[in-house]
């Protein structure tokens, strides 16, 4: 690159900053800054690190005459949280998320009913701007919503939430998708985009509620269209795999050859692919999918999944009141290396919106299942921030969220706990008072520089 074809690089002074000071910064892309501060400009991060240090480089970068307007919070400033998966529609289905089920079925059967009674006065805009509410207040500023009802798509824009509005595509048969499918969808994703909504996605709902031609199709559009997916997968013991977990080079000779309609007659028949395995073959992954639950996954599974770049959202409370069979492997994910953050699903199949109810979860499943390396807490730190915005490419360019640095979107929570800095183990334990007990703590949430929630000043 010769000298005159270099970026200008903007050093225009600036005259009004606001300064955010902790005692405890968690960037998530650096170290925990103590006694620390964030600067920032119009929606941007300017500087983060030691207060001292950002107030010596803002004299030299502000106006002789600029100001300076700073809020201290005597407790832990994070980035904003990132639900990786919610349908915020569902948020008046509280009563459906507060039952006990013996089976997956009967969550179902229990979700259907309530659903087709809301049906009728369809208050689907105001449940979904509900919930998003719910989440600013819990200090979450972006998510992955799954939009089935085209009233609830502006659910994220109505709190100035960051994130991806992904349209479901559900129920549909080969026949049908090929006849009037295509069409359908481009006209439900246009009126979205009438919205102004900022990012729109599909969802390909599941293997059990599609058959193969949507999967095959609904990358393809998404891709042409420049847009990302999520999908429902592993999540139902139907889904589960019956091979040895062998690479699916071996496994696949088995049934790859045959044109299946569906996976359920791929299963029907007593094929023994796992769902992961039959929808990669149709070609539904990659980088610019992620997948929500991932519980029936076993090794071969998982390694697909990395191998296509693929993340999962674990939902570990949703799991449970559902009744999906198992908890997810939490432990492989983490040891194998696999891309992974962390979603609250809907209130009708969990209490609460707040993320760190979740991650408080993940942490106990994770030891339970015998995760047994120090830096658990740091790890789940980075799925609830970086990892969620990972899973949905938002954690790099111009727009990157789920980080504290200079020139990234200024979106931060403040929780309200006790913060020990006296000593690295003071550190530690502050970290790990966060994930398992920070749930109900956020007291202020800042969304592209604006204070979106505040009960700390």
């Amino acid at each position: 690159m010769t000298d005159n074809t270099w970026p200008t690089v903007d050093t225009e002074l600036i005259d009004d900053v606001t300064l955010y000071s902790a005692k405890l910064i968690i960037p998530v892309t650096g170290p925990v800054i103590i006694d620390g501060a964030v600067a920032i400009h119009g929606d941007r991060v300017v500087h983060v690190g030691k207060r001292r240090w950002v107030l010596k480089a803002l004299k030299q970068e502000m106006t002789a005459h600029g100001t300076i307007h700073e809020r201290h919070w005597d407790g832990v400033l994070t980035p904003g949280l990132i639900n990786a998966h919610t349908h915020l529609q569902y948020s008046g289905m509280v009563q459906v998320g507060q039952g006990t089920y013996d089976r997956f079925r009967a969550w179902e059967l229990a979700f259907n009913e309530v659903y087709a009674e809301a049906q009728k006065t369809q208050p689907w805009k105001q449940w979904a701007e509900d919930g998003a509410r719910q989440m600013v207040e819990s200090g979450t500023t972006a998510a992955a919503d799954i939009v089935t009802d085209l009233d609830a798509a502006g659910a994220l824009a109505s709190q100035g939430m960051h994130g991806i509005a992904y349209w479901e595509v559900m129920g549909w048969h080969n026949a049908e998708w090929m006849e009037k499918g295509r069409t359908e969808l481009i006209r439900q994703l246009r009126r979205m985009n009438e919205e102004q909504l900022p990012n729109l996605g599909i969802s390909p709902h599941a293997p059990y509620t599609l058959e193969s031609e949507p999967f095959v199709d609904l990358p393809d559009i998404a891709r042409q269209l420049n847009m990302r997916l999520h999908i429902h997968l592993a999540e139902t013991p139907l889904e589960a795999g019956t091979y040895p977990p062998v690479l699916t080079t071996y496994s696949a000779a088995d049934w790859s050859d045959h044109d299946w309609e569906s996976y359920r007659q791929l299963k029907e028949v007593g094929k023994g692919a796992s769902a992961i395995q039959f929808v990669d073959q149709l070609g539904s992954l990659g980088p610019d999918v992620h997948i929500a639950h991932g519980v029936w996954a076993n090794g071969e599974d998982r390694r697909i999944l990395r191998q296509r770049g693929v993340g999962v959202a674990l939902c570990p409370r949703s799991n449970r009141i559902t009744n999906t069979g198992k908890d997810a492997p939490v432990r492989e994910y983490l040891e194998e290396g696999n891309l992974v953050s962390v979603g609250t699903d809907s209130l009708s199949s969990t209490p609460t919106l707040d993320l760190l109810d979740d991650v408080s979860m993940l942490y106990d499943l994770a030891r339970e299942q015998g995760y047994a390396s120090d830096d658990l807490t740091h790890r789940l730190i980075r799925m609830m921030t970086l990892g969620g915005a990972a899973s949905m490419g938002m954690h790099v360019g111009r727009n990157r969220i789920g980080q504290i640095n200079a020139g990234a979107l200024a979106d931060f929570a403040f929780f309200d706990i006790p913060v020990d800095t006296s000593s690295p183990a003071g550190i530690e334990e502050t970290l790990e008072t966060l994930v398992r007990h920070g749930a109900g703590t956020n007291r202020a949430t800042v969304i592209s520089g604006r204070e979106a929630y505040n009960n700390a000043w």
